[in-house]
């Protein structure tokens, strides 16, 4: 498996480049480490804590919004419009990333 797919976005686990609709995201190694973690554990909410484990390897005194700044980032990278955004906040429990949909008929 070298690449994971999520609709338009997809990530190539062997370089570790992120595209959307065939276009390069430019991502910094720790939003590229979050967005594999998620994607691997795609529609499955994962808790704040294991993200740290995976991402910084966790150490007792860390800055405590590390993951909400880079999860941040991440988002505006990925959704610079902010009009849909596929990965979730999941209050009390953590974040979970999910395939977007075509959109919604009104």
């Amino acid at each position: 498996m070298n690449e994971l797919k999520l609709g338009d976005l997809t990530i190539n686990l062997k370089t570790q480049q992120v595209y959307r609709k065939g276009k390069k995201i430019d991502l910094r190694k720790k939003e590229y480490q979050l967005l594999e973690f998620l994607a691997i554990n795609k529609n499955k909410v994962v808790n704040r804590l294991t993200i740290l484990e995976y991402v910084w390897n966790y150490e007792l005194g860390m800055e405590s919004n590390t993951l909400e700044v880079h999860m941040a980032g991440l988002r505006r990278k990925l959704h610079p419009d902010y009009t849909k955004t596929n990965i979730e906040t999941i209050h009390g429990l953590g974040y979970k990333l999910r395939e977007l949909g075509p959109p919604a008929l009104a």
